[in-house]
């Protein structure tokens, strides 16, 4: 019983103490692109890399793509979509793809 106590105050210690690491994304990054273009969401900085496990609402908008670089979102129709994709390091990162 005092070890699920005290792994219980340290868990609570832990979310006072790193309030950033407890929280999600307040809002998603705005990428704007044309139909046909890539975003590099490697080279973006937005994401520590090798990111994996993306995923977009609309496949009509913006799709999931192996670039150069890693991890990237092309754009192949017209609208607005969220995308997402899962951190090596961190949370899960999203994505307000707009393409025009």
């Amino acid at each position: 019983m005092r070890y699920l106590t005290a792994l219980i105050c340290l868990v609570v210690v832990g979310i006072l103490v790193f309030p950033g690491l407890a929280g999600a994304q307040d809002q998603p990054f705005p990428i704007e692109l044309k139909v046909g273009a890539a975003f590099d969401v490697c080279a973006s900085g937005q994401i520590v890399c090798p990111a994996r496990t993306p995923i977009c609402d609309d496949l009509n908008v913006a799709v999931p793509v192996d670039l150069p670089g890693g991890l990237g979102f092309r754009g192949v129709g017209f609208g607005t979509t969220l995308c997402s994709a899962a951190s090596s390091a961190g949370p899960r990162r999203v994505f307000l793809i707009t393409v025009r």
